[in-house]
């Protein structure tokens, strides 16, 4: 049996047409015909019923899909399993990471650890935090890199790095003299950029507006923030490690905060008790270590 025929079979049946399995992929219309025909013709039943242009499963159609999909997929991973032993690598490490974390220490961390294991490719899912803690549950990844507390009872959240937050101005916000304007000058002058961090931003604008009133604007993400504080559109409480190139850069400002003492965020490894093994437990303590050595 051809494996290609069960490909356009599988395809078949999620576009109900011939013509739309053959643009997607690649093939003559005829040929898609003469793949299901030989498929049919080899099974002894048929495997749909044509009414015009579409094309329903037959009972017997819908049995076998299961089975299909499952020898392409499996043909799939034999293929893509062969593609990275011809590129050198041996072992897959799937990490699921916040942006924050896909931005500031993961690509370093990455590029230390290949240094000694050029066999080991990495998977990296770039998602919200939030989502983090479902991609472990169900098998997505090995484990996770969030900026976000975890409760779970099947899960564990260890600390890796306490980041303080900062105060960010745009950068020429000083006088001549490099004497910063007061917060509660800046504060009146432009709005806080907010809720760009998923752990600290509700109690820290609860305890902002007890002394000064403020104008607001959500940008969900950090470096879109970075980057409006730039072009003066607003000011911001970040944490210190996404704000320390620009910082350097001379691009933005960081400015002292008086009035009470700003929480500090922390970024956490998110993994199933037990469930690191192998070069991702390596890459895994790698990080931990990565993270003892840097100052945040």
């Amino acid at each position: 049996m051809d494996l290609q025929w069960l490909r356009t079979f599988v395809t078949a049946a999620q576009t109900g047409n011939f013509s739309r399995t053959a643009e997607r992929l690649h093939l003559a219309q005829p040929t898609v015909s003469v793949h299901i025909q030989k498929l049919e013709q080899t099974l002894g039943v048929a495997l749909f019923e044509r009414t015009g242009r579409s094309v329903q499963l037959t009972p017997a159609g819908r049995r076998y899909l299961n089975h299909a999909r499952a020898m392409v997929e499996a043909d799939d991973a034999a293929r893509e399993d062969l593609f990275r032993w011809q590129q050198g690598y041996a072992h897959t490490v799937r990490v699921a990471a916040s942006p924050l974390v896909a931005t500031t220490v993961l690509p370093d961390c990455i590029r230390r650890f290949t240094r000694d294991r050029p066999d080991v490719e990495f998977a990296i899912q770039v998602m919200e935090s939030v989502d983090i803690a479902q991609a472990v549950m169900e098998g997505l990844c090995d484990f996770g890199l969030s900026r976000q507390g975890v409760e779970h009872p099947h899960l564990v959240a260890e600390a890796l790095y306490a980041d303080p937050v900062v105060f960010i101005a745009p950068a020429d916000v000083g006088d001549v003299d490099g004497v910063l304007p007061a917060v509660d000058e800046l504060l009146e002058a432009y709005p806080v950029l907010t809720h760009n961090h998923p752990e600290y931003w509700d109690d820290l604008l609860l305890r902002l507006r007890q002394f000064h009133p403020l104008r607001t604007l959500r940008v969900s993400q950090v470096h879109v923030t970075v980057q409006w504080v730039v072009e003066r559109l607003g000011v911001s409480f970040l944490p210190a490690s996404t704000v320390r190139r620009e910082l350097l850069r001379g691009t933005v400002l960081e400015v002292p905060f008086p009035h009470f003492a700003l929480p500090v965020a922390h970024t956490r490894l998110v993994c199933m008790p037990g469930a690191l093994r192998g070069v991702a437990a390596e890459f895994a303590e790698h990080v931990r270590a990565y993270c003892r050595a840097r100052t945040f």
